[in-house]
């Protein structure tokens, strides 16, 4: 288990903030999952730069050996493969403990739930195990979590209900989730807050970058790994009805390796992975985003591709519905391939209300910053950590 930044396989020192001498600053353990990932790196990068915290990096993870007991515990013959979910099990987390020397120190946890040492703890999650549990008994797709036993996730949830109890706030990325979160009753309402997300493209634009040369393009990009989840294979049943309308359109796929995404289609471009910089040069060049997802617990690239200035169509469903609202967008029914059609139609051919609509998209995503979603979350904990 890694606690320090040195440690970590891609440290990043921006994460520790140098002491302020004349300013007073807050101690808060900054705890995440297997991976330093965008989103925990850069609202860190916010809260020690604009918020004057100092934070403990400290990531959760234990080794393989460290969780056996978990893994035999939780095998399961599935599909004729024996597999375990030693990594999500209550009793891997109850093995998670934090240094003697930060042990009284107030916890924030990224993207989940869990009580690691005797100081006030914080949670900021885009998912719940509630709403995973009532997708499951509605017989409703949950895609990563499918194949989990119902009486691990049983035990999952009860243990988050534990952790609510004890939690001194909860922070959500949407109101879907906060409402979720309240329906237990295992933390009062008023401690759950609703206060988004940002993008985590590494350019910001003070005006819209988008110009007539993308209503020109006549090009729509998905951008996700999760092709099945974000709804690939629908996309590709309804682009064909698209070129019936708009011949010379064309679909760039980011994400998925060029091998799981099958299609002849010659006006589709499976670009794959792609860095940083190939991916908003691709994304910034095109027309508008279309990931039709299944199950998108919140959906941060909507935002960074307008912040790009692009239309966006998204699927009205879960928390997408928050962010693209009207004027900014297209939301189309799961599954349904041809409203998703004849929205790609629209954003593709309607160019006048297409280039209004970018300019809504852009003026829309400002309100999506790390520094708004921060100081939200600043407010709160400020008032629980100065007593």
């Amino acid at each position: 288990m890694n606690t320090n930044l040195s440690s970590l396989k891609n440290p990043t020192p921006l994460l520790l903030a140098e002491k302020n001498k004349e300013t007073s600053r807050k101690h808060l353990v900054w705890a995440f999952g297997r991976h330093l990932n965008h989103t925990t790196e850069n609202l860190g990068i916010v809260m020690t730069q604009e918020f004057h915290y100092d934070l403990f990096p400290f990531s959760m993870e234990l080794s393989r050996l460290r969780r056996l007991p978990a893994m035999i515990s939780s095998l399961h013959m599935i599909n004729g493969k024996l597999r375990a979910f030693s990594s999500i099990h209550p009793w891997t987390k109850s093995q998670v403990h934090l240094p003697s020397t930060v042990d009284n120190w107030p916890v924030m946890i990224i993207m989940g739930s869990h009580i690691l040492g005797q100081g006030c703890h914080f949670f900021y999650q885009d998912l719940d195990v509630n709403s995973v549990i009532r997708d499951r008994l509605d017989d409703k797709p949950t895609y990563m979590y499918d194949d989990v036993p119902l009486s691990l996730l049983q035990k999952m949830y009860d243990r988050q209900l534990k952790e609510y109890e004890h939690a001194q706030a909860v922070f959500t990325m949407s109101e879907w989730v906060r409402r979720s979160i309240v329906r237990t009753q295992a933390i009062a309402e008023s401690k759950v807050y609703t206060v988004n997300a940002a993008p985590n493209i590494a350019v910001h634009f003070d005006t819209n970058p988008y110009s007539p040369r993308n209503l020109e393009a006549q090009s729509l990009v998905f951008a996700g790994r999760d092709f099945h989840r974000k709804g690939g294979e629908i996309l590709l049943r309804a682009w064909p009805q698209v070129l019936q309308s708009v011949p010379n359109a064309e679909l760039k796929i980011i994400g998925p390796s060029p091998s799981t995404v099958h299609t002849d289609l010659p006006s589709v471009r499976v670009l794959g992975p792609l860095g940083a910089k190939d991916m908003i040069q691709e994304v910034g060049s095109s027309t508008g985003l279309v990931i039709p997802s299944l199950w998108e617990p919140y959906g941060i690239t909507f935002l960074e591709a307008m912040s790009l200035g692009l239309p966006v169509i998204g699927t009205n469903h879960m928390a997408m519905p928050e962010f693209i609202v009207p004027g900014t967008g297209y939301l189309v029914s799961p599954y349904n391939t041809e409203e998703l059609a004849e929205a790609m139609i629209r954003l593709l051919s309607e160019k006048d209300k297409t280039w209004v609509m970018s300019q809504r998209a852009f003026r829309h995503a400002q309100s999506y910053q790390w520094s708004i979603v921060a100081s939200k979350m600043d407010r709160v904990m400020s008032q629980v950590i100065d007593t």
